[in-house]
């Protein structure tokens, strides 16, 4: 399985792999989660990387990829209309992995996640017009992923104290912002990292900023724990959308011999 990745850091890239992994382990099919009890993800996907060496494509960079691949820069347009916001991206991140896959080889599907920022809906309806436009041309599955506002809303969903000291800093993190930051991450909306209510201070306020400790919320969360918390900071959505566009395509693939 070739799966590409457009994202915006290493640190969202681990976080895209662990959802796919832990969807697939649960919803894929029989062979994949027998599989999977033995041996890592990568040993049934291979990540196609960009030509700096990173196992993702920077979303940040999209416009060099394209230039580098002589790609030409698509219109901003959709349906006859000005796009909506985050599409003139999306739409060129898939014609890179369209060029990719005739440079290197097929690609089974490409997964691009962009936070949402300040644009919220008006990105998530651009990478959705992106898609729709490309499925009229392209092979491969899209799964998109929008978090509102930054990744770390969907790690703090997956946070639960392992021990008095995390269950205290749970407590003055709710006591500081009048509602539990782990329930309610996409209300943290502040764009200063440092400011009370940026999910990246939260998150590290209850990790002690160890990313090993981040790494579990997404890792050994109840996958229920992560839906039912991340409804509104899309990442309800995005472990759907790894469900319904992701899995069918491990379910047609052939069990490593």
């Amino acid at each position: 399985m070739r799966l590409l990745v457009f994202c915006e850091a290493e640190a969202d890239f681990r976080t895209v792999k662990g959802l796919i992994d832990r969807v697939v382990r649960e919803d894929g099919p029989s062979w994949v989660k027998e599989h999977l009890e033995s041996y890592p993800l990568d040993s049934l996907c291979e990540w196609v990387g960009d030509d700096s060496g990173k196992s993702f494509f920077d979303v940040h960079r999209t416009s060099r990829y394209a230039q580098t691949q002589g790609v030409r820069l698509p219109h901003n347009r959709f349906d006859g209309r000005r796009a909506a916001a985050g599409h003139l991206m999306a739409r060129t991140a898939l014609l890179v992995a369209r060029q990719e896959a005739k440079i290197r080889g097929e690609i089974d599907a490409v997964i691009l996640v962009w936070d949402a920022d300040e644009q919220g809906d008006a990105r998530r309806e651009g990478l959705d017009q992106a898609r729709r436009a490309a499925r009229l041309e392209e092979r491969f599955r899209i799964v998109l992923g929008c978090p509102d506002r930054e990744r770390e809303a969907r790690v703090l969903a997956g946070f639960g104290p392992d021990h008095k000291i995390e269950q205290q800093r749970l407590d003055e993190e709710r006591r500081a912002l009048g509602f539990c930051p782990c329930a309610e991450a996409h209300r943290l909306r502040d764009n200063d990292d440092q400011a009370p209510r940026s999910p990246k201070r939260a998150l590290a306020a209850l990790t002690a900023g160890d990313a090993l400790r981040e790494e579990r919320c997404w890792a050994e969360a109840p996958l229920d724990r992560l839906k039912q918390r991340g409804e509104s900071s899309g990442l309800r959505a995005f472990l759907e959308e790894i469900a319904s566009e992701l899995v069918p395509a491990f379910s047609s693939a052939r069990p490593p011999s």
